[in-house]
């Protein structure tokens, strides 16, 4: 084994052979292998197999995760080309997403954009068929066809000054020119009358429509009031009913009460009679009883006489025995009259106390009998008294119900009194709520209508300033803008927001008449049935 040494090896000094080495005995020799494992348990290094392990297995570990980065950029491979599969299909699909999004987007502001359009064009056709507008764009068209006219009539000027030395021919071509405009115009005048005449129609039949609603709502106003009148009337022939049959309740009532006093006044009677008779019943058993102790006693002395004569007949033997026998009898003679009266002696104790069993006997059973006949007098006494009370509760109670009844029929009285005032309210009340809605109503249709007339007349200002600049003549379309709202021929209501009513009836086409009387008016006037004008007819 190698000795392992401390300190300096060169230049030390050798020590002395013959000195002695004190600490020879404590040294420890250990092998190199030994040595370098306390090395390295003391620093804390593990053994080289073990490290060279952990260092395999932590190459081992870079190299597999290099391999895995280098191999997941790698595009030839099955995993490769299928990452690469997905994310283009995934890139794909988000695209195709947002274009899908983009037209969605796009086709829903189209779409809104044609609603806003449509609503604004239903809007337009909706305004544009009220008859103030109508009657707007009559007198525009009336301004047109007047403009026209004065151009055909200016160009017929000019073709006549120009056709003064023209040929025949052309005279003739240009009449043959003029008679087609004339015939064309006249087609379309044909056709704007035809229009007219179906427009007329149409309101007409629009008129009717209305007349025949308002006809209908006012026979279903009827029906309901008869309905209503029907009702009051089942509601007051109800009531008359209910009446009646709390009157003949109540004579039914005073029938029962009536019968059930006869009945109480029989039974009474039969308990009378019954009383009387168990009365007799005792009196004929004291009778009996009394009789009974008569003849007992009777007996009792029959007996007793009978006992005495027997006993005097004994004696009378007993003395002609003793006279007969003077001799050596005289005291058996004795003993046999000792004994014979001992004997009638106990016989008579005997008898007394049967005698006093018996009375004995009697005197309670007399006592118990009146004992029994009390009882029963103070039961019915007791029956009778409870019979009279129940009697007395049962009017209380039957009188208690009558004044309950009569308090119930009051308060029902006073809940139909009560519920007839305040659906006589309930009707006030929906009366001034129909009537505050009808001013209400008034008021918003008046607000409406000042709105609508100042549309309109926001409407025709523009149109006639831009019938101006054409050079169209606007008094057809000042006077259709100042008409006032209504489309009558009366006068203007300032202050119900310019309206302008009808006040005369209407044609065949449903045009308003004018307010002279006209040749029509006239014939309608004498077909009517009055000699009266009153401006309208059916």
């Amino acid at each position: 084994m190698a000795t392992v040494q401390h300190g300096r090896r060169k230049g030390s000094p050798k020590a002395p052979s013959d000195a002695p080495d004190k600490s020879k005995e404590k040294l420890l020799i250990l092998s190199s292998k030994e040595w370098q494992a306390i090395q390295d348990r003391k620093n804390k290094v593990l053994p080289a197999k073990i490290q060279l392990a952990i260092d395999m297995q932590k190459d081992r570990q870079e190299k597999h995760e290099k391999s895995v980065e280098q191999v997941s950029s790698w595009g030839n491979t099955i995993v490769g080309k299928r990452n690469k599969r997905l994310n283009a299909r995934r890139l794909r699909e988000e695209e195709e997403e947002k274009e899908r999004q983009k037209l969605d987007i796009e086709e829903a502001e189209i779409k809104a954009a044609e609603r806003r359009e449509a609503i604004e064009h239903a809007k337009k056709l909706q305004y544009y068929q009220t008859d103030r507008v109508k009657g707007f764009h009559g007198a525009l068209l009336l301004s047109e066809v007047i403009k026209e006219r004065e151009a055909q009539i200016a160009l017929k000027k000019e073709i006549d000054n120009a056709m003064k030395n023209a040929d025949d021919h052309l005279l003739q071509w240009e009449k043959n020119q003029l008679q087609e405009a004339s015939r064309v115009e006249k087609e379309k005048a044909e056709v704007r009358q035809k229009a007219e005449a179906e427009l007329r129609k149409t309101q007409y039949e629009q008129a009717e429509e209305k007349r025949k609603l308002a006809i209908a709502a006012k026979v279903q106003d009827i029906e309901e009031g008869k309905a209503i009148h029907k009702d009051v009337e089942l509601f007051f022939q109800e009531n008359e009913k209910k009446a009646k049959e709390r009157e003949a309740k109540a004579k039914m009532l005073k029938k029962n009460y009536d019968q059930h006093l006869q009945l109480e006044n029989k039974i009474r009677e039969q308990q009378r009679i019954a009383e009387k008779q168990n009365d007799q019943e005792i009196k004929l058993y004291a009778n009996a009883k009394r009789k009974m102790a008569n003849l007992r006693k009777k007996r009792e002395g029959e007996l007793f006489q009978a006992f005495q004569d027997h006993q005097q007949a004994m004696v009378d033997h007993l003395a002609t025995l003793i006279k007969e026998q003077v001799d050596d009898e005289d005291s058996r003679i004795a003993q046999a009259v000792a004994d014979r009266d001992a004997k009638r002696l106990a016989e008579e104790e005997d008898g007394k106390r049967r005698r006093a069993m018996m009375q004995k006997e009697i005197l309670e059973h007399r006592l118990e009998s009146m004992a029994l006949n009390e009882k029963k007098v103070d039961g019915t006494k007791k029956d009778q008294s409870l019979d009279l009370q129940r009697r007395i509760a049962e009017d209380q109670t039957y009188f208690k119900e009558q004044e309950q009844r009569m308090a119930n029929k009051k308060v029902e009285e006073d809940e139909v009194q009560s519920i007839l005032v305040k659906q006589a309210e309930e009707r006030l009340k929906k009366q001034q709520v129909e009537k505050h809605s009808e001013l209400e109503a008034d008021k918003r249709s008046a607000l409406l209508v000042k709105e609508e007339e100042d549309e309109f007349q926001r409407y025709a200002d523009a149109v006639i300033d831009l019938a101006k600049q054409r050079g169209r003549p606007v008094g057809p379309l000042i006077k259709a803008k100042n008409a006032g709202a209504g489309g009558g021929s009366g006068p203007i209501f300032e202050g119900k927001s310019n309206l302008r009513p009808s006040y005369q009836a209407n044609d065949a086409y449903g045009n308003q008449l004018p307010r002279f009387a006209t040749g029509a008016a006239k014939k309608i006037n004498e077909s009517s049935d009055t000699s009266k004008r009153l401006g309208f007819v059916w």
